[in-house]
């Protein structure tokens, strides 16, 4: 929230508006809705970079597509998610003065620190025009104000109607966007004395550090969430040394040179590809592909083809900073790596943990290229693809699996069920590395009628025709195969998973008469076998017949993934397409239950103890304080890493820091099973949870 006076808001910028500042698109749902949750997330994520500050409703978050509630409610949504702790703009231009007057006032009432104002386009063709525009607004509003120059409005300012827009009293500067670098410069040397002016590039670097002046902030772009991952913010980290003063070149070219030669490939194509205007859906794709939530782009403009967006991510993934060396056992964090659950963040199971997104996880089985489009369009986090006619369940021929794998794009999973297998080895380890070979996320591998040890010999030989390729290997047995003579018992999932070296495992059903999973395996076993499994380090899946009505059961249980396919088609039955509706509702459903909304059982365990939270010497004799961070990580992740870390030292305190509300559910179960002491929760304003857990055994108990 601002804390300046109207006639102090130029000093406060001077010190305040300082480093990388970013850009937010606006995400919506799959039926076009703005994505509340998704933006939430988006703030977190961008925070998470160590971003100075953020502006929402942007020409990079379509505000021309948003109605005015729309526009209000992004306003609430990245307020109350910043609650006062992190710098925040809202663009406020409309082609009504009225309207972009209630717009400013109304970011003023919600906290926001500044205001951001263009030309309001259409009839604005003069330099007096945008100064009276904007001096009107300027007069109904305590806060300060950045000008937006940009060609985008239908009009660039000159240098010279820079400087007088600068003069009103709390316009405190310019984002100087005109794509024309000799308007950016002129600006910078006569007007960058007296006001804030920012060119949202890094060339203006080197010509500052040519020509004498210095740019103090990076007032915004979206290379930041684009470039940056938690873990190596190395574009946040240039440009804070940059607008310091201290302009670094060598690592520039060393980190972020190649990557920005790719964006600004792609930025160009796509303007050249819409006539000029901003790449939003290259971005909103780049984003995905990074762990941010983006959907669709409103109309007029158009989202990137399936083709596009699988390119973009051939020329992209290997540009990408990889996972840093673990941290040593004495202080293991596990930071959250939600934008790339294909590349291992976990550390467990020799580094083969499975999918690592947060929480449940929505598959949908798919024929065909139809269902799967649909399925994708719906919002499925998995795409599963099988061939219901042959037997039972049986496996997708391998020209569907290539044709789905090149228009699904790329950092979505698309998974290969082989079905039931044969008990021969060397055939179903020919199947799986054919799988890897046409980059499935993952092959699964079900027993039906088999021998234990056999099943065992199966899985390993498939484990070896997988090799270093990225695809996990999920073991599989169905719930009612002791129906079958000679079934393999269900019951014996997890050793099965474990002894057959795989990165998790599957229960599914094959009878298909009406009954479904919880008729052969009720609730309480498939939690403490998905809770076991989470222990070892394994993704759990769970599907058969499932239905909407089963939601609060699958949510307590909590698996890794939900699998379904008559649930999401568009009769309920299982020979009728997947319907992306349905889709998208079920997702929303579960979704409801991972955030908390839907409370799907009593508050686990007792009322906090302890006496808050200290330096880790106020309870026993811990000597130590472990954090292990647990946002973005699927629950086997941070189980694993829990347990492993009680292995290794029972001494020291563990911090662990969690935000889907079914794990910290099942990391509060999992402490009070093991009898490890909850001393505190303390709920974040981020709507992170830590729970500071003593040890079992050491020294206290």
């Amino acid at each position: 929230m601002a804390g300046y006076r109207k006639h102090e808001a130029q000093e406060w910028a001077w010190q305040t508006l300082k480093g990388q500042w970013t850009t937010l698109v606006t995400p919506f749902t799959p039926d076009n809705q703005v994505d509340t949750e998704g933006l939430r997330r988006n703030v977190r994520h961008v925070q998470s970079l160590g971003v100075r500050g953020g502006g929402c409703t942007w020409n990079m978050g379509e505000f021309w597509s948003l109605t005015e509630g729309e526009r209000r409610l992004v306003m609430d949504t990245v307020a109350d998610e910043a609650a006062g702790h992190w710098l925040i703009g809202a663009h406020v231009t409309d082609t009504s003065l009225r309207e972009s007057i209630a717009l400013a006032q109304h970011a003023e009432r919600r906290g926001f620190d500044l205001l951001i104002i263009a030309p309001s386009y259409m009839v604005t063709k003069t330099e007096d025009q945008v100064v009276d525009f904007v001096r009107q607004v300027a007069d109904n509003t305590e806060l300060a104000m950045m000008f937006y120059n940009s060609p985008q409005f239908g009009i660039t300012i000159s240098p010279q109607g820079l400087k007088r827009l600068c003069a009103i009293p709390n316009v405190v500067g310019v984002k100087e966007a005109s794509f024309n670098q000799q308007i950016s410069i002129e600006t910078h040397l006569l007007v960058g004395r007296d006001a804030v002016i920012s060119t949202p590039d890094e060339w203006i670097f080197h010509k500052a550090k040519e020509l004498g002046f210095r740019q103090q902030v990076m007032f915004a772009n979206t290379s930041d969430w684009r470039f940056d991952t938690p873990r190596h913010n190395y574009y946040t980290q240039f440009i804070d040394r940059a607008t310091a003063g201290d302009l670094d070149v060598e690592f520039y070219n060393h980190y972020l040179k190649d990557i920005k030669a790719l964006s600004d490939k792609w930025w160009g194509g796509t303007m050249k590809k819409t006539g000029g205007a901003l790449p939003v859906s290259m971005c909103k794709a780049w984003g995905e592909m990074m762990g941010m939530a983006g959907g669709n782009v409103r109309a007029p403009l158009h989202d990137l083809t399936h083709e596009e967006k699988a390119q973009l991510w051939s020329e992209l993934e290997p540009l990408l900073p990889r996972a840093a060396a673990p941290a040593t056992p004495e202080r293991e964090v596990i930071q959250g790596r939600a934008h790339a659950p294909w590349l291992n963040g976990n550390g467990v199971r020799d580094g083969r943990s499975g999918l690592s997104e947060s929480g449940m996880m929505l598959l949908v089985s798919a024929q065909d290229k139809a269902e799967a489009l649909e399925a994708d369009r719906g919002g499925a986090d998995i795409i599963d693809l099988k061939n219901l006619q042959e037997a039972l369940v049986g496996s997708a021929h391998p020209s569907l699996v290539r044709e789905v794998r090149e228009i699904i794009p790329p950092h979505k999973h698309v998974s290969v069920t082989l079905g039931v297998v044969p008990n021969q080895p060397g055939t179903v380890a020919m199947a799986v590395h054919a799988a890897a070979m046409m980059d499935a996320t993952s092959v699964k591998v079900g027993f039906q009628v088999a021998d234990y040890d056999m099943a065992v010999e199966v899985l390993r030989e498939s484990r070896a025709a997988i090799g270093n390729a990225e695809t996990k290997l999920i073991g599989s047995l169905f719930a009612d195969n002791l129906l079958f003579e000679g079934g393999l018992d269900p019951h014996l999932m997890v050793n099965l998973a474990i002894d057959g070296e795989c990165d998790g495992f599957l229960i599914d059903t094959l009878t298909k008469d009406g009954r479904n999973l919880f008729d052969f395996m009720p609730e309480p076993v498939l939690r403490d076998m998905v809770m076991h499994a989470k222990q070892e380090g394994l993704s759990t899946a769970l599907s058969g017949h499932l239905k909407l009505e089963n939601l609060d059961e699958l949510a307590r249980i909590n698996p890794d993934i939900v699998g379904v396919r008559g649930a999401v088609c568009s009769s309920g039955e299982r020979d009728r397409a997947v319907a992306w509706e349905a889709v998208a509702y079920f997702k929303e459903q579960l979704d409801l239950r991972k955030s908390g909304l839907i409370d799907v059982r009593a508050p686990v365990g007792a009322a906090p103890r302890g006496n808050g939270y200290g330096n880790g010497n106020g309870n026993g004799n811990g000597n130590g304080w472990t954090v292990i961070d647990g946002r973005g990580k699927n629950c086997a992740g941070v189980i694993a890493a829990l347990s492993r870390q009680m292995e290794y030292d029972r001494s020291s305190f563990i911090e662990a820091i969690l935000h889907d509300a079914l794990n910290i559910y099942d990391v509060i179960y999992w402490a009070e099973q093991a009898g490890h002491r909850l001393l505190t929760q303390r709920k974040e304003n981020d709507g992170t949870l830590r729970v500071l857990i003593e040890p079992y055994g050491n020294g206290s108990h």
